[in-house]
């Protein structure tokens, strides 16, 4: 009888002991699992408004006071309060949106009370390159209509490394503004200064990278890091802040 017994024990404990160690197994794995989820604040309630623009976390890192202004190109009131850096590419389709929803919009809103300072930030290829030439030579011949021509560039846009965009496209739009005698001044320097204007373009992009700019468009306020072409309200919001000193 006791053996019977001892023989049913025998063939029970393998089973139990699987069932006891897949136990074990599952719930390692479980914990490991959960302890590796990324944690996900609960929503209160309180979450943006179909209307309300959404703004990306800044980095600790992102200050327009630290951003380099002196002898960069503008657009506005040279003295304004509020200054707003933004990093481009003249190829960049975004950048073409920004131009004709955002930027315009704040020269028309607070004429006196935004300045708008543009950034260098080349990285879709030659014209990308050659039009960054272009832009710090027109602004070195004639600062005064550098706006008219910037928005004349990104009016001409089309596909990346497409037909507009060498040279002699923009040497030629660049004439229609400045006129003859300027365009080619403007050419003469886009050959002459060519190695100094590459190294103030490479020194805008690592400047923009150091405050976690990747692409473009990106735009510092204050202490906001706005990326991408978002909505006009999106930097209204930021820029009523910062004229308010909050």
């Amino acid at each position: 009888m006791l053996e019977q017994s001892s023989g049913k024990i025998n063939k029970l404990i393998i089973p139990i002991a699987i069932i006891v160690a897949g136990v074990i197994i599952a719930g390692a794995v479980y914990f490991s699992v959960k302890s590796s989820a990324p944690s996900v604040a609960p929503n209160n309630g309180q979450g943006q408004k179909a209307d309300q623009p959404i703004v990306p976390q800044q980095p600790s890192s992102v200050d327009i006071s630290k951003v380099k202004i002196e002898g960069s190109r503008f657009a506005g009131n040279p003295n304004a309060p509020v200054v707003m850096a933004y990093w481009g590419d003249f190829q960049c389709p975004f950048c073409k949106r920004l131009e004709e929803t955002v930027v315009g919009q704040i020269l028309k809103d607070y004429p006196d009370k935004v300045k708008i300072v543009i950034k260098d930030f080349q990285f879709l290829g030659a014209d990308s390159q050659t039009a960054g030439w272009a832009a710090r030579a027109v602004w070195e011949v004639d600062p005064e209509k550098y706006f008219e021509w910037h928005m004349a560039m990104y009016n001409k846009q089309d596909g990346e490394n497409s037909d507009f965009g060498n040279k002699e496209d923009i040497v030629a739009l660049t004439k229609t503004i400045l006129g003859n005698s300027k365009g080619n001044k403007v050419a003469e320097l886009m050959v002459s200064k060519q190695a100094e204007y590459q190294k103030a373009m490479d020194e805008d992009k690592a400047e923009g990278q150091s405050f976690g700019i990747n692409g473009t468009p990106d735009s510092i306020i204050g202490k906001d890091l706005i990326s991408g072409a978002q909505p006009y309200s999106a930097f209204k919001q930021i820029i009523d802040l910062a004229l308010q000193g909050k």
